[in-house]
């Protein structure tokens, strides 16, 4: 038997009873496994989308560890930039020389990109564990 997709389950129920059935009947045919349909997950869930096999904990664990790096590495990142401004505030105030304040300069981006470039591999590891297909 063969219905509408957008058919109710009401209406549905209503068309097994008048082929005949029983209401014992219909409600073992709900009770079968035949009858409940998949469910879908959803697409913009992460873990869903990637499977990659691991366990809740560790999906979690690998979650907070990639979080906790983003954090850090964007912390210090903005800590050097911060100080990067505030010599260069200092320079236009007239505090400090323009070699002092040229050179705090240089110095604050350069461990920006430090920070960048070892952060890196590290960002790398967690790419890959979320995914990698395993």
């Amino acid at each position: 038997m063969s219905t509408p997709p957008t058919m109710s389950l009401t209406a549905k129920i209503d068309l097994l009873r008048k082929k005949g059935l029983s209401d014992d009947e219909i409600d073992q045919l709900l009770a079968s496994p035949a009858s409940s349909e998949s469910v879908k997950a959803s697409p913009f869930n992460m873990a869903e989308m990637v499977n990659n096999g691991s366990s809740i904990e560790e999906w979690n664990k690998q979650v907070d560890e990639t979080e906790k790096l983003y954090i850090n590495t964007e912390a210090f990142s903005v800590l050097f930039i911060g100080m990067a401004m505030i010599i260069n505030i200092l320079n236009f105030k007239g505090y400090l020389s323009d070699i002092l304040a040229t050179t705090g300069s240089i110095i604050c981006i350069a461990l920006v990109a430090l920070v960048q470039v070892f952060s890196a591999p590290k960002y790398r590891e967690k790419i890959k564990f979320f995914i990698k297909k395993r």
